[in-house]
């Protein structure tokens, strides 16, 4: 049985692979997301709930289908991309917008992508230690960042767990936040969040799950069902639906 440590950090690098997949375009050397012992790997270990099995089945079929006929990977990968170009770019506009300033209004999606939520994560990746450094110079409401911040408190909770400094961000297959989020090291980022803890009420646990209650749960529901919409038979649909059934499941 892991240990709560490695639960944590297990975490940690699956909201990492989610966060960065939402940041930026997939590479053809880094398509692990249709490859279909990838979300074998990323279930392994883990007792998962209905719903998150159900949705790592609709990854695990897309990826099933684009495999058939020998077809090249160059062309499923460019597939993708034009996916996530039309949801989350755009022209005219994105048919997902993916910042969370966006989706403050209930039943809504607004037109502008900075304000309030936007200085809010600005000011927790600062309390943080972490910095963007993201090419596409995104907003810090990106539902991506926020994923990668999560991944931060993740590591804080595994450190916390096994008494000591956060372990090393994962591997190509679990991701890491250093796509956009930077910091001087791991264990810097780690011991950031979890002093930032240490200087309020709340532990690295209860930190955690007040920030997924105030930001990313509480609007990626919407973006989900907007991205489903938009393409109901395409990657993101069920990419997006796994986020909020991970942080539902936290």
């Amino acid at each position: 049985m892991p240990t709560p440590a490695e639960v944590w950090t297990r975490r940690a690098h699956r909201f990492a692979f989610l966060g960065n997949s939402l940041l930026a375009p997939m590479a053809a050397d880094a398509a692990f997301g249709l490859d279909e012992a990838f979300w074998d790997e990323f279930a392994a270990g883990e007792v998962e709930g209905p719903s998150v099995r159900r949705t790592l089945e609709r990854l695990k079929a897309y990826a099933r289908a684009e495999q058939v006929d020998g077809r090249e990977i160059g062309e499923a990968v460019r597939r993708v991309n034009v996916e996530y170009a039309r949801l989350f770019i755009g022209p005219p506009k994105p048919a997902a917008p993916p910042w969370e300033t966006m989706y403050a209004q209930a039943g809504q999606v607004g037109e502008i992508g900075f304000g309030r939520a936007t200085v809010a994560m600005q000011d927790l990746l600062a309390e943080a230690g972490l910095v963007l450094a993201n090419e596409n110079n995104q907003y810090a409401d990106h539902l991506g960042i926020e994923l990668l911040y999560l991944a931060e408190l993740c590591h804080c909770c595994a450190a916390g767990a096994d008494g000591g400094a956060s372990g090393v961000a994962g591997d190509a297959d679990g991701g890491s936040s250093a796509a956009a989020v930077a910091t001087e090291t791991r264990e810097d980022a780690a011991a950031a969040v979890a002093g930032a803890a240490a200087d309020e009420p709340l532990g690295c646990e209860e930190r955690l799950h007040a920030f997924v209650r105030e930001h990313p749960a509480a609007w990626a529901p919407a973006f989900r069902d907007r991205g489903a919409e938009a393409a109901p038979d395409g990657y993101f649909a069920p990419l997006a639906a796994l986020v909020c059934d991970l942080l539902e499941e936290l």
